[in-house]
């Protein structure tokens, strides 16, 4: 087993017809009602919400019916609306944890989304997990676009 090295960053980038603050607030605070947990989550169909704690060092959790599967990460940078940050790991090692940043930049009558997913060094399956990642990250981006 190796760990891959040199790996891109992963860059995604979605324009929202909305305010940066609404699409900050919607991506953030409201995670849980536009998210696709039936396909993008740890409990799949037994998933019942995502919930991203609005502060540095606040957790993103998924939830069942019984409350709490675990941890998808912990934020280390919150800047509303510009800026949330955080570490990336749903039902993998939070030690192979990637990083996610998401920046909201007004664009026109609308917002531009930025999303870049980095650390896939840090997995030993990096070059699989980018690559699942590079079309998983536009499903999620999608619903959100959807949402809106």
């Amino acid at each position: 087993m190796s760990i891959e090295q040199g790996l891109a960053p992963l860059e995604k980038t979605v324009v929202v017809p909305t305010t940066p603050d609404r699409a900050f607030t919607l991506f953030t605070a409201e995670l849980g009602r536009w998210w696709p947990l039936a396909t993008h989550s740890v409990a799949r169909e037994q998933a019942t919400d995502v919930r991203l704690d609005g502060a540095v060092g606040g957790q993103i959790i998924e939830y069942d019916a019984d409350g709490p599967v675990g941890s998808w990460g912990t934020v280390s940078d919150w800047d509303p609306p510009h800026t949330v940050s955080f570490s990336w790991h749903p039902g993998t090692d939070p030690a192979q944890a990637g990083h996610v940043t998401v920046r909201f930049t007004a664009l026109g009558d609308g917002t531009e989304v930025e999303l870049t997913h980095t650390g896939w060094e840090r997995r030993p399956d990096g070059a699989a997990a980018r690559e699942n990642y590079d079309t998983g990250w536009v499903v999620v981006l999608r619903q959100f676009e959807q949402f809106l």
